[in-house]
């Protein structure tokens, strides 16, 4: 599956209430951690749309010009409001999907998941399942889903596990993970929701056996 085939989502309208200030701002290594996502998730695909929820022109004003900023047709109804957004505006059946907020994530991880979507070609969502613990806005998302994601919307289920199982995600364990490349997967999957869990990634970032990958 060439990258042509492909749109990258990065959810980014949360309202990072934990961390006291918006995650996709914060900076590493002197880049916003919006700009590391989008790095890591481009060589995948051939777009990227950001779901910005209400920051989509503070986005715009970083000046990357590799993604496009969306706003939620449901706002104030969490991540699925951000995926139900950028599906609606992707070009492309099949999607690889993050939270902003995981930029540990590697190139690795996003073409990994492109094979996974070949293993499982009828499969709507495939996210990983790592020590037991689901990551669901990490993954790969087909635009079929996008009829069912709305009436979620529509009436308040807003439980993105809970939607997950009741259309059939398949999750992948760990062994799967590292058949199609993907190394150091709860590393990678690390994601940050306070100021503390932020400095354990930075220096994660900087001294972790991630920089080496691609």
């Amino acid at each position: 599956m060439d990258a042509e085939k492909w749109t990258g989502i990065i959810l980014a309208g949360g309202l990072s209430s934990r961390m006291g200030t918006n995650k996709a701002l914060l900076k590493l290594n002197g880049s916003a951690v919006l700009t590391h996502m989008n790095n890591a998730i481009r060589p995948a695909v051939s777009r990227i749309v950001v779901a910005a929820g209400p920051s989509e022109a503070i986005y715009t004003a970083l000046g990357d010009e590799d993604f496009e900023c969306v706003k939620d047709a449901y706002p104030g109804k969490g991540p699925l409001a951000g995926l139900h957004a950028a599906l609606t505006v992707s070009h492309t059946e099949w999607n690889l999907v993050s939270a902003c907020d995981m930029p540990l994530l590697q190139t690795s991880f996003f073409n990994g998941m492109k094979r996974l979507a070949a293993q499982y070609p009828t499969c709507s969502v495939i996210v990983p399942r790592v020590e037991g613990r689901i990551h669901p806005l990490a993954g790969v998302y087909h635009r079929r889903v996008l009829p069912l994601l709305e009436q979620c919307l529509i009436h308040d289920r807003l439980r993105v596990i809970g939607w997950l199982e009741e259309i059939g995600c398949q999750f992948v364990e760990t062994n799967e993970l590292e058949q199609v490349g993907i190394g150091h997967a709860e590393l990678q999957l690390s994601n940050m929701n306070t100021p503390e869990e932020f400095e354990k990634i930075r220096i994660r970032l900087q001294h972790s056996e991630l920089s080496s990958e691609g």
